[in-house]
């Protein structure tokens, strides 16, 4: 048992790694394989060695394989549970007595601790893998001659109950250490957000509503979160009934992320505009997140994607290409020269077309508002376009346009139905500040049920009694405007 005491630890720190990273640390292997594109291709190979050097290239040679998660965790772990075995047997060879303490287990414990960060790259792991495998075929080969230049341990090192006190005292040692590492080091929060990300890319919007209310629930307050959040929940039918479930403290920005050059941002912004069918300005967040990150295989099938739709069918194919000369993407490449061939692509559509006659038009790429509304002008279907612009003017404390632009789309109007508990509240702050036949000339109406509440808000806010206040009301718009909106009390009218 003694000297086949490293195998079994090699199986154990298999096991432990593949859990973890099929588990706690999932998000790790889908990150990484987003992130890169690994191109069986002479110019690839050129561009990456003169660029990034050898080992980006390994590290990217190594990730391709994460397209299957499974193995993609089997993959690394057998690597990192195997430089145990490889400093283990180097030990071995060259003292010619085994590693009691255990000692051998630091490397691989220190690549799995590196590798929890999802930026960590993995190149630097695969070249110390074939490093240390090259000097066990060395050392095995000429174990013999380094035997004979090392002294010998004494004897009663190896008896029995020395062996397994020192072995475990070893092992208790290395796992405490990397245990109470690996508690320091992990991000739940970031878990949470990457695999939001995940669940948003598969449109799997109960998955995405689960993640970000665990984020927010920890106490956690993200812009991120809050604009995957509103994504969902617009898909789930209830947008304008969840707007404020948390404390909103970005404005329009919980919305949609206006552009300010942020590379960390530029991989997240163009949801929005895909689901708005707003193709162009999807079309420039991902070319820009693209010049960031480089052609990695969520960029090149967007882009591709984009460019079907927007009837630019040359420039389409030239991502499709990229994609053949990765290992995983084939049949992706083949459905997207289907949808090529078709001129369309399931699940998008494309809100306006594609030539216009007359001036040129400009996206606001600071303010999504004025791009809603001319979404909402140049198509009576695009419901979504509605829903967030009335989301957009309630959260910049825009009541007044928000009433001019309830009655400039009718049709939109009607299809909300009855109108949202906070939207109903806006009409009141609203009605309160035009008086009662003004608000009458808007031919909306408030229920008394809202103006009792209004008059138990307002008594709790004249008595600073707070904690019940939010309470009661946190969810409200009332309270939105008076302690949480980053534009102030104010209505704004302008």
């Amino acid at each position: 048992m003694r000297k086949h005491i490293h195998y079994f630890l090699f199986v154990v720190l298999l096991c432990l790694f593949v859990g973890c990273y099929e588990g706690v640390l999932q998000h790790v292997i889908f990150y990484q394989e987003q992130h890169h594109l690994f191109l069986f291709s002479a110019e690839y190979f050129r561009q990456t060695i003169l660029s990034e050097g050898w080992t980006e290239y390994l590290g990217n040679f190594l990730v391709q394989f994460f397209y299957y998660p499974g193995w993609g965790s089997l993959l690394l772990s057998g690597m990192i549970a195997s430089l145990y075995l490889f400093v283990y047997k180097l030990f071995y060879w060259v003292t010619g007595r085994l590693d009691c303490m255990q000692i051998s287990l630091i490397p691989s414990f220190y690549f799995f601790l590196k590798t929890m960060e999802p930026d960590y790259q993995l190149g630097e792991l695969v070249v110390v893998w074939f490093v240390m495998l090259f000097l066990v075929t060395v050392t095995w080969l000429f174990a013999s001659r380094l035997r004979n230049l090392t002294d010998r341990w004494p004897v009663w090192v190896m008896r029995p109950y020395v062996f397994w006190l020192i072995t475990s005292v070893g092992i208790g040692s290395v796992g405490f250490i990397s245990f109470w590492r690996f508690v320091d080091k992990y991000n739940m929060g970031e878990y949470r957000m990457i695999m939001a990300d995940k669940a948003v890319k598969e449109r799997k919007w109960d998955e995405v509503l689960e993640q970000t209310e665990l984020y927010l629930n920890s106490g956690r307050n993200n812009q991120l979160m809050f604009y995957f959040r509103n994504l969902a929940w617009y898909h789930q039918g209830d947008l304008l009934h969840h707007l404020l479930d948390y404390s909103n403290k970005y404005g329009v920005k919980s919305l949609y992320f206006p552009w300010n050059g942020d590379s960390r941002e530029s991989e997240y912004g163009h949801y929005i505009y895909e689901y708005l069918g707003y193709i162009n300005e999807a079309h420039r967040w991902v070319f820009e997140s693209m010049v960031v990150w480089g052609e990695v295989a969520p960029h090149l099938i967007d882009l591709a994607k984009y460019n079907i739709l927007i009837d630019r069918p040359a420039v389409a194919q030239r991502f499709i290409n990229v994609l053949k000369k990765s290992a995983f993407y084939g049949k992706q490449a083949l459905e997207l020269e289907q949808y090529l061939r078709e001129r369309k692509v399931p699940g998008l559509y494309l809100a306006l077309p594609n030539h216009v006659e007359g001036k040129p038009r400009f996206a606001n790429i600071l303010n999504i508002g004025p791009e809603l509304y001319y979404l909402c002008e140049q198509s009576g279907n695009n419901n979504m376009a509605f829903e967030y612009l009335i989301a957009d003017l309630l959260l910049s404390n825009q009541v007044v346009r928000l009433v001019q632009v309830l009655k400039d789309f009718p049709l939109y109007t009607q299809r909300l139905g009855h109108f949202p508990p906070i939207l109903e509240e806006a009409l009141y702050i609203y009605k309160l500040g035009v008086g009662e036949e003004k608000f009458q000339e808007s031919g909306f109406s408030i229920s008394s049920r809202v103006e009792d509440c209004f008059r138990r808000y307002y008594s709790l806010y004249q008595q600073k009694d707070y904690k019940t206040l939010y309470a009661e009301f946190g969810q409200s718009y009332w309270y939105y405007l008076h302690f949480l909106s980053p534009y102030g009390t104010k209505i704004i009218t302008d």
